[in-house]
């Protein structure tokens, strides 16, 4: 049972990793879709701590975004609901959990003058909204994200992790097959590796896709594919079982005519190779992908289809001139908000399509099904 919430108003603050202000910077700000939060001695006013993080007040934060907000004073923690999706905050702790999945944080949790302060990022992107820094009004703002403002959102459901473009060539991890139910026919899902570039021309994709084709000879098994621009090529009679385990490893190399190549291969031999149309990986990114692709456009809510078990372990990348795979989670998350892009802007990286589609359960599997 969640614990009533302090006497009086109990206002959590939240943290943000941005830049550090100068003094003469104007007071920081809050905006939701556009509308701003108003802070208070009452709510607690937002403040910069000693290492230039922007700490602002949770309580009016939080609500503008419909969240209950409670404190357990036995365990020192927040909790926060909002639909199906419960973040809880530990103070002093450098994590937060989310539905029981446990998160890194930037910064602990800390109570400061009656109020627990949080990182806002991480918070706001657990309840499915980009959030952005506008350095000349002083204003942290968060956008609420839908299918139509993610960056191939209306394709389907996936769950995004992405790297920034620094010379990245190669990924590998363990691959968990999941169970799938497709509920109408054409919805397709996938478990891929990619290797990206800023200007989206040329990218690469390579992993497994389910065979949702009843007259296929392997109906209901994987497949492995890979996709770069026009080309689209399958591994020659690979059929995987649900719930199977591989590894799976994408890579660039030096092709013996001079020229790039990049191979998939499955459980350590090369199953798919050809010819890259990109050589400058100087300039790549790099993602890990789980989704379903659907054959109409997906609005957030419309797709039937589902699975569960899915899991990627031990993600490993490479950048150039380096010998050997360091962990994904090493590398900064590459996640920006583009204004400039789409009919009112364009979330681009790391990002859940959309996160009451996405369930993370505690043995760290990953299913994709319409929640409530």
């Amino acid at each position: 049972m969640r614990k009533q919430i302090l006497g009086g108003v109990l206002a959590l603050c939240l943290l943000v990793a941005s830049p550090v202000w100068a003094a003469e910077k104007p007071a920081l700000g809050f905006q939701v879709n556009g509308t701003s939060a108003v802070f208070t001695e009452e709510t607690g006013l937002p403040y910069l701590s000693e290492s230039g993080r922007a700490m602002m007040p949770l309580r009016a934060c939080l609500s503008a975004i419909g969240c209950k907000v409670d404190w357990n004073q036995e365990k020192q923690t927040a909790i926060l609901d909002k639909h199906s999706l419960q973040v809880q905050v530990p103070v002093g702790e450098a994590f937060l959990y989310v539905n029981g999945r446990k998160v890194a944080t930037d910064s602990p949790a800390a109570l400061k003058n009656g109020r627990v302060y949080v990182p806002l990022r991480v918070v706001l992107e657990a309840f499915g909204y980009g959030v952005d820094w506008d350095n000349q009004s002083g204003t942290v703002q968060a956008t609420e994200l839908t299918a139509f403002n993610i960056n191939g959102g209306t394709t389907g459901i996936f769950s995004r992790q992405q790297l920034n473009f620094d010379g990245f060539d190669g990924i590998e991890g363990d691959v968990t097959l999941p169970y799938v139910t497709i509920g109408e026919k054409g919805d397709c899902p996938y478990v891929y590796f990619g290797l990206d570039w800023a200007n989206d021309l040329g990218n690469l994709e390579g992993g497994f896709q389910f065979i949702e084709d009843s007259s296929h000879e392997a109906y209901n098994k994987w497949t492995v594919f890979m996709r770069q621009g026009n080309s689209w090529l399958s591994g020659n009679q690979v059929y995987l079982d649900q719930g199977s385990r591989h590894h799976l490893k994408l890579y660039a190399q030096q092709g013996t005519g001079g020229q790039m190549e990049v191979v998939l291969e499955l459980d350590g031999a090369p199953v798919i190779r050809k010819v890259s149309e990109r050589s400058d990986f100087q300039q790549a990114g790099i993602k890990a992908v789980l989704s379903i692709a659907m054959s109409k456009v997906f609005d957030g809510s419309n797709c039937p289809s589902s699975f569960t078990g899915a899991r990627l372990d031990n993600v490993q990348v490479s950048r150039i001139g380096e010998e050997i795979y360091r962990p994904l989670t090493d590398y900064p998350q590459y996640y920006r908000w583009n204004r400039t892009s789409g009919a009112s802007g364009m979330w681009l990286g790391t990002v859940d399509c959309v996160p009451n589609y996405i369930h993370y359960l505690p043995d760290g599997s990953l299913s994709i099904y319409k929640g409530e």
